[in-house]
């Protein structure tokens, strides 16, 4: 909510690298955006924005960092797993929408 106008250049770069793979119908994946993101900053010749797309990739980097810990902290013991996916259906009395 209050984020400086650099972190809200750096989403921007962001999307529309993500729009990028959209319209191209390719998958969307971080090592997909990254390379996106790359892209976008050889093509262009302001340092400014080669700089917000340099952040911008720092930070879907930083995001698979993190990602990869709470995966590997997800499940710490065999015997502790929750099972999140399975045919039970939603609890009785509950609705879906």
């Amino acid at each position: 909510m209050y984020r400086s106008d650099d972190e809200k250049l750096t989403d921007v770069m962001i999307g529309e690298a993500v729009l990028t793979l959209l319209k191209s119908d390719k998958p969307v994946s971080s090592h997909a955006l990254i390379n996106q993101l790359e892209l976008m900053a050889a093509e262009t010749d302001e340092d400014a924005k080669v700089m917000t797309i340099r952040k911008a990739i720092t930070e879907v980097r930083n995001g698979m960092v993190a990602a990869r810990k709470r995966a590997g902290s997800a499940l710490p013991d065999r015997e502790n797993v929750s099972h999140r996916l399975n045919n039970d259906g939603p609890p009785e009395g509950s609705k879906k929408h």
